[in-house]
């Protein structure tokens, strides 16, 4: 079931009505949720169930043992435990035929045959974002995030909700679980429009935007570059860039808006990445829940239990990043880029503090210069990213530099998409938030006709939505 079809849409307004019939009973509220979350995402493969309750029953039975556990030593091997196990259950379905390769080549290189068989293994939806969203839990009461345990349901819940489920917000249990504490509000008129004006945003970016940049650009490009000319592979980079952040934040603002018609709050998860003045910089506007949990959960206990430098923290967890986008070498390579400039901006901002210098503020050109400068570093390393391989990558790079072809067959939907994303992206803040002021102020009539408009919209632009392409991590 995506989120972005017909049958999604008559799924969540039966979860809002059996939502709000249980008004006042918290209890079979969350009951009913958790249900319906189950139901959803065995949507998608009735199999996947299993690892849902695996991931729930190791981290509720770890954080029960966190809070029972005598001395601060069992406390810390029943966390252990619950990482170790839940990450190799992430591992064994993402990452077992890389590693497999990684052993096979290294046996080749010692003269020897492969060692490791490949192994046929279906990769469940949204894995990485559940087995992260899970061990937050033991660690969030070990830390005394959370200040008591949380019931089973609450758990369930807390790790199956569906809105988020699949492709984030990621939320950890500290921030989650108390919501659930006390009998929920009645969901207000102000949240209820919050929550379809966010849809219908995460909607128009995804169905209007993304995918037409996905099918009419990026994808025809990536799949047969020897066909177009260099240019055409420039613009379908670039393109690229808008179609995974439009794919990414419509489906942030899609489920952040459901959650608040059901009367909970997710963070928000972008805030305008590529107007970003640094890579370090990048990152905390980009996949903000993403970013926040490695900061918080790797790098901080790394620095603090292995006095290393500073520039192998960081390539260490931005390599962790790149692998969580993919089980590949060009994955690896795609982190240690981001990783290295984030370092080299450390030392140079550790220099600047060490010879009594404020930090450096960009103006007027400056500023468009070194935005244009950082948005360009991360577009390139996307060929990473989009690239099946290093090869790909490699040929891919060499026909942008010098392409045998002059087709370049950029549509009319493509450049409206193309420029649609580029203004949504970097105009300024006070259209927005004008456009927010007139939405407040129409109707409930007018803003159900607004809807239908973008569906109707949807369909006359697509004849089916596309994956989300955060859905494979």
């Amino acid at each position: 079931m995506q989120i972005t079809e017909s049958s999604f849409l008559i799924f969540f307004i039966a979860v809002l009505l059996v939502h709000r019939l249980l008004q006042g009973q918290h209890g079979w509220q969350k009951l009913a949720l958790t249900v319906a979350s189950y139901y959803f995402y065995a949507t998608y493969d009735w199999r996947f169930l299993g690892l849902l309750l695996a991931l729930t029953a190791i981290n509720f039975v770890a954080g029960d043992m966190v809070v029972r556990a005598s001395s601060v030593r069992h406390k810390r091997w029943s966390i252990a435990a619950a990482v170790i196990l839940s990450m190799a259950i992430l591992a064994y379905f993402k990452y077992l035929n890389f590693f497999g390769e990684m052993v096979n080549s290294l046996a080749r290189v010692l003269g020897g045959g492969s060692l490791v068989p490949y192994v046929d293994v279906i990769l469940p939806v949204g894995i990485s974002f559940m087995t992260f969203q899970a061990i937050t839990y033991p660690i969030d009461l070990y830390y005394g995030r959370l200040k008591q345990p949380y019931s089973l349901l609450d758990f369930s819940l807390f790790i199956a909700f569906f809105p988020r489920l699949l492709a984030g917000p990621i939320v950890p249990a500290a921030q989650f679980l108390p919501q659930l504490e006390t009998v929920a509000p009645r969901v207000s008129a102000d949240q209820r429009f919050d929550g379809v004006a966010l849809i219908m945003l995460g909607l128009f970016k995804k169905i209007v935007l993304a995918d037409i940049l996905g099918s009419h650009l990026v994808n025809p490009a990536f799949e047969d570059p020897d066909a177009y000319s260099s240019l055409f592979l420039w613009v379908a980079l670039f393109g690229y860039s808008f179609q995974v952040y439009l794919d990414l934040s419509g489906y942030s603002d899609m489920a952040i808006g459901a959650a608040r018609m059901l009367g909970y709050e997710l963070p928000s998860n972008f805030n305008r990445p590529y107007l970003a003045t640094s890579i370090a910089s990048f990152w905390r506007r980009w996949h903000i829940t993403m970013s926040s949990f490695f900061r918080n959960y790797l790098y901080i206990p790394l620095a603090s239990a292995w006095q290393a430098p500073v520039t192998v923290n960081l390539l260490i967890v931005f390599v962790a990043i790149g692998l969580w986008h993919g089980a590949g070498m060009n994955f690896v390579v795609y982190g240690l880029i981001h990783g290295s400039f984030v370092a080299w901006e450390r030392y140079r901002k550790d220099e600047r503090k060490r010879h009594g210098l404020a930090p450096k503020e960009y103006e007027g050109a400056a500023l468009v210069g070194r935005i244009m400068m950082v948005f360009s570093i991360v577009v390139l390393s996307r060929i990473l990213f989009r690239s099946p391989d290093f090869d790909s990558a490699a040929h891919y790079v060499s026909l942008m530099l010098s392409s045998p072809s002059s087709a370049f067959p950029l549509s009319k939907g493509a450049l409206f998409a193309l420029l649609a994303a580029a203004l949504l992206h970097f105009s300024p803040q006070r259209w927005r938030d004008a456009f927010v002021r007139t939405l407040s102020g129409q109707s409930e009539r007018k803003l159900g006709l607004g809807f239908v408009a973008i569906l109707y919209v949807s369909m006359m632009f697509t004849q089916s939505s596309g994956g989300f392409i955060y859905f494979r991590f």
